[in-house]
C-alpha cells in the first residue's frame, strides 16, 4: 500500500510539473471596439420604426459603441515557440449615443403631448466566439517577447429585448407595452492578432475578430391593457459582425 502511494504521488508530481512546463491557462479583460454592420447606425429619421434597423426588414445595422469582455484559453505547448490553443470570449456592446439621443427627444415629445410616461430599454448586443487554432511566441524565456495567434470556431450571437412603456396618466386609457424578443443566431468566426508576453504571466495583445453574419430576428409583442399580439420579423439582410479587440491577459 506504501509502494502504492509512493507511486501515484510520483505519478502525479511529474504529471503535475510536465502540465506545468506545456500548458497554461490564460483569463482576459478586453475593450471592443465594433466594426462593420454591428457598430454602423445612424439617427433615426422623424423617429420611423422603419428606419430603426433592429427593428425593421430592410436595415441591419447594430447601433453598437464601444464595449468590453471577458475570456478564458488554455495553450498547450509545441516545439520552437508553437502551441495549440483553445478558448471563448464573451463580448458586450454599448449602444451609441445617437440612438439614445433619439429614445430620449421622442420620450419629451410623447410626454409632453400626451400626458404619458414614456421608457424604454434598448438592445445589447453580445457575442460568445467559441475558437481553437494554434499561437506562437518568440522566445519564452525573455521577460518580453513576440506574442501571435489565429484561431476560429463558432459564435454565438444574442440579442436582448428592446422594450418600450407608455403609461398614461387617464384611468380610462390602457397602458400600452412593446417587447421585442430577439432570436439568436450561430455563425462562423475566425480571430488574428499579435502582442506582447511580459514575464510569461502578463499579455497584451490587440485581436481582430471576424464574427460573420446573420439576419436579425425575433418576435414583437404589443400589449394593450391585458390584451397581447405577436408579430414576428425577420431582416432581410445579414448583418456582419466584427470586433476589434484590445485584451490585457494573466497566465498561470
Amino acid at each position: 500500500m506504501k509502494k502504492f502511494t509512493l507511486v501515484a504521488f510520483l505519478m502525479l508530481f511529474a504529471v503535475s510539473a510536465f502540465a506545468q512546463k506545456t500548458i497554461d491557462f490564460g483569463v482576459y479583460l478586453s475593450g471592443a471596439m465594433p466594426m462593420g454592420d454591428l457598430g454602423a447606425g445612424d439617427r433615426i429619421k422623424n423617429f420611423d420604426y422603419r428606419d430603426y434597423a433592429l427593428l425593421s426588414e430592410d436595415g441591419r445595422q447594430g447601433y453598437a459603441d464601444f464595449g468590453g469582455g471577458i475570456g478564458f484559453d488554455v495553450t498547450f505547448h509545441l516545439p520552437k515557440g508553437f502551441g495549440i490553443l483553445a478558448g471563448f470570449d464573451y463580448f458586450a456592446n454599448l449602444n451609441k449615443s445617437e440612438i439614445k439621443d433619439c429614445f430620449d427627444d421622442h420620450r419629451v415629445v410623447v410626454e409632453n403631448t400626451s400626458g404619458t410616461s414614456y421608457k424604454y430599454t434598448l438592445p445589447m448586443i453580445m457575442n460568445i466566439p467559441l475558437y481553437i487554432g494554434v499561437n506562437y511566441t518568440a522566445n519564452r524565456e525573455k521577460n518580453f517577447t513576440f506574442y501571435a495567434e489565429a484561431a476560429t470556431g463558432p459564435n454565438f450571437r444574442l440579442i436582448s429585448d428592446f422594450k418600450e412603456e407608455l403609461k398614461y396618466d387617464d384611468e380610462l386609457i390602457d397602458d400600452v407595452t412593446f417587447t421585442a424578443d430577439y432570436k439568436s443566431a450561430t455563425t462562423f468566426a475566425f480571430k488574428i492578432g499579435a502582442g506582447v508576453l511580459m514575464w510569461n504571466r502578463m499579455s497584451i495583445v490587440l485581436d481582430y475578430y471576424s464574427l460573420g453574419k446573420a439576419k436579425i430576428e425575433g418576435t414583437g409583442t404589443t400589449k394593450v391593457g391585458s390584451v397581447a399580439t405577436d408579430r414576428s420579423f425577420k431582416g432581410k439582410k445579414a448583418m456582419s459582425s466584427s470586433e476589434l479587440v484590445l485584451r490585457v491577459g494573466y497566465h498561470f
